[in-house]
């Protein structure tokens, strides 16, 4: 016994605190070898220094302790490769901030982006599949691709044809706290039963005021400008979103689009508010 260290000999040897220390345990990230059954006092090896050191440093580039606990068990070149992988992610999300600023700035400063064309369209009447699900922001880009793929599967496997432009339809906001709900939609003609999770509804006819974006520009928050033009556009006109706004997809693969290709059309349907009000009355 007399060779192992208490928490606070532990903890100045290793320069972290006993708080740290406590949670590394907490999450059996490292436990003491020794723990007095009556006093409750912890005890720790001279062999264990090396590992809350490490700890520490990986969160200092914020690596999370889940993250850490699979990256300590790896072999040493897997654990570079892991470091390396996790300071990809921080880089890119450093990118996705800094370009998520300078929107910001151009919206509390009110300037406006020019670059978008507001056009109109009816739309008819139209048979959709579709799914949907409560998700946050994190979520939502692995839930459409694997959402477009099951609606189209399904449609082959029926017999049925996709029919224009799929379509994602956002009945809520979708942050890192809001979760939608988010609809994936495919029109089809022919024949489909509803399958699990898959419905099948029809899409009213409607008015669009709507904008395109290239694939460069689909991508957050890039993509919240084509969402702002299009909104400021109505709102100039005095015309009242009736229904959920979406983006309608050109392309069924994503990867064949060149970044300045059209890619995506900013949708909201709408009416005139003088219409929406006489719809009311008696």
């Amino acid at each position: 016994m007399d060779e192992l260290m208490t928490l606070g000999q532990f903890s100045a040897r290793t320069r972290l605190s006993r708080k740290a220390l406590r949670i590394y345990e907490a999450q059996e990230l490292l436990l003491p070898v020794h723990v007095d059954p009556h006093s409750g006092y912890r005890f720790y090896s001279p062999d264990q220094v090396h590992r809350p050191r490490l700890i520490g440093l990986l969160r200092r580039v914020d690596m999370p302790l889940e993250r850490i606990a699979v990256m300590l068990d790896l072999p040493p070149d897997s654990a570079v490769k892991a470091i390396r992988s996790h300071w990809v992610e921080l880089d890119e999300r450093h990118v996705g901030r800094r370009e998520l600023v300078r929107y910001l700035q151009d919206l509390l400063s009110e300037r406006q982006d020019e670059m978008f064309e507001v056009k109109t369209r009816d739309m008819p009447r139209q048979k959709v599949i579709s799914t949907h699900r409560h998700l946050t922001a994190d979520q939502l880009p692995a839930f459409i691709d694997e959402a477009h793929g099951k609606l189209s599967k399904h449609l082959t496997g029926s017999g049925a044809t996709a029919e224009g432009r799929w379509f994602v339809i956002y009945h809520g906001v979708v942050d890192e706290t809001s979760d939608g709900p988010v609809e994936v939609a495919l029109p089809f003609s022919g024949a489909v039963e509803p399958h699990e999770d898959l419905g099948v509804r029809l899409e009213p006819a409607r008015t669009e005021a709507y904008t395109t974006l290239p694939k460069s520009l689909v991508r957050f928050p890039d993509i919240l400008r084509g969402y702002d033009a299009v909104e400021r556009w109505l709102n100039e006109r005095q015309l009242t979103v009736v229904l959920s706004p979406r983006e309608v997809y050109f392309a069924a693969d994503w990867d064949l689009l060149g970044d300045d290709e059209p890619a995506c059309d900013i949708a909201f349907p709408f009416t005139l508010a003088a219409e929406l009000e006489n719809a009311g009355r008696p």
